[in-house]
Order: structure tokens, then sequence, then C-alpha cells
């Protein structure tokens, strides 16, 4: 018995896009697709969206403790565990003060972003397409680079199980401080 080469093409079609399907997954719940989605937002000046990917909340926590960390002295009375209490409870309380305060934040943002060149935000799309992405399990380390500028910015992404999404959950201090201060000064 002969066996039509239309099965054989329909078997290799539908083949192709199991795996064209698979991909497309894959890619759609990836960081790199969500940097890809917030660099698109800032272009296409959606900062709606662009929040959507980012914890703004937990990124300032994170940020305040940090910049705790720099000023405190290395040798507290009371020890390690008078400072990591410290931490904790100014964590709280800076998530407490941004609820406050986050409207009056993103305006700020959004005023920031208004003044983004077309340029920048082309650097921003090519940072973000040969971003360094090291990914474990739910927590993903990425690396943007802005050869233009000699910086790197590197970032911290959590998979948020709800939102069904990657989110900025962390900035590195050190390099949004040298980021800031190439931009601002």
């Amino acid at each position: 018995m002969r066996r039509s080469p239309l099965i054989f093409l329909l078997v290799a079609l539908l083949l192709g896009v199991l795996v064209a399907g698979v991909f497309y997954y894959r890619h759609r719940h990836s960081p790199r697709y969500a940097l890809h989605q917030m660099a698109l937002s800032l272009t296409n000046r959606n900062y709606d969206n662009f929040y959507d990917y980012v914890d703004l909340a937990g990124i300032v926590s994170h940020l305040m403790e940090e910049t705790g960390k720099a000023l405190l002295a290395p040798n507290l009375p009371g020890g390690n565990f008078l400072s990591q209490f410290g931490f904790k409870m100014g964590g709280r309380v800076v998530r407490h003060l941004f609820e406050s305060f986050e409207r009056e934040f993103r305006k700020l943002a959004y005023q920031y972003f208004d003044t983004l060149t077309t340029q920048e935000l082309l650097a921003l799309q090519g940072a973000v397409a040969l971003a360094d992405i090291s990914q474990k399990g739910e927590e993903a380390q990425v690396t943007l680079r802005f050869p233009e500028k000699d910086t790197r910015l590197r970032l911290t992404m959590a998979w948020n199980s709800q939102q069904r999404r990657w989110r900025v959950v962390s900035v590195n201090y050190e390099d949004l401080k040298a980021l800031l201060n190439r931009e601002l000064w």
C-alpha cells in the first residue's frame, strides 16, 4: 500500500505548528518578552502598561534598604540583629509611605519618560534585545548595557503567578546611582 505525500505534508505541517506554538508560548512567558513589552510601552508612551511589568513598591523598598546599608556604620552596637530589625521595620514603613505617594511618584516618572528622545528609546530597545538574562526558576537576573554611556543596569525579575508575567522587583543600587549621576549631572 502506497502512502500519499499529502498525508506526509499534513503531519509535517501539524508538527511544525506544534513546535512553533511551544516556542511562542515559552517566549511569551520569558523575562525577555517582559523587557520588550516594557520598552515598547515607553516607546508608545503607554506608561500604565509599563507599570504592569514593574513592582514599584518593591523596588523603592529595596533601594531604601540598600541606601540604608550604605549609610550605616559597619560596627553598630547590638550587632547584625539590630541592623536587620531596623531594615525590616524600615521596609514596612517605606511600603506604607510609598502607597501614599505612589500617584505623585508616577506623575514624576511620567514627566521624565516624556523627555526621552527617540535616540534614547532606541538605545533602550537595543539594550533590551542584547540583555544578559540568567533565569533560575521563577527569578531572573538581568543586565542591560548602555555602551554610549558606558554604564549598565542590573535588575532582578520575578514571575508573578497571579498576573502570569515577569515583573522587575529590584534594581541594583550602585548601577542606578551611577546611571542617575550620568543622566542628571
